[in-house]
């Protein structure tokens, strides 16, 4: 995904990689942990799948972080219809599960 923000544009600089989130949620904490310890408070652009890409930013502006999406890589993350309709459908559950579980962490100052 690094490589997808420099063809848009990004300098490596300032691509910083979140590498330690076991899932979407604990990905979008440490995401916010970076960025206050970094002190940043500008727009944060999220680049992955384009089937993840709603769940990501949905999860990232809950927590608030301001973010936006970058466009989605061109080539589907999972080859084959089989594979894509899985991670489709997968999406159906992981995104409300994901919100209501968010906004618990929120209610409780954890997100």
């Amino acid at each position: 995904m690094a490589s997808l923000l420099q063809g848009f544009g990004v300098a490596r600089d300032q691509i910083v990689l979140e590498e330690t989130g076991t899932d979407t949620l604990s990905s979008v904490r440490a995401v916010k942990r970076l960025l206050q310890a970094r002190g940043h408070r500008g727009v944060v652009y999220a680049a992955t799948s384009a089937y993840h890409l709603p769940r990501c930013l949905v999860l990232m502006r809950l927590a608030g972080v301001a973010a936006r999406a970058c466009p989605p890589p061109a080539f589907p993350a999972a080859r084959g219809l089989r594979a894509r309709w899985y991670w489709r459908l997968r999406e159906v559950v992981a995104f409300p599960f994901d919100v209501a579980l968010g906004l618990l962490l929120k209610l409780c100052g954890r997100l």
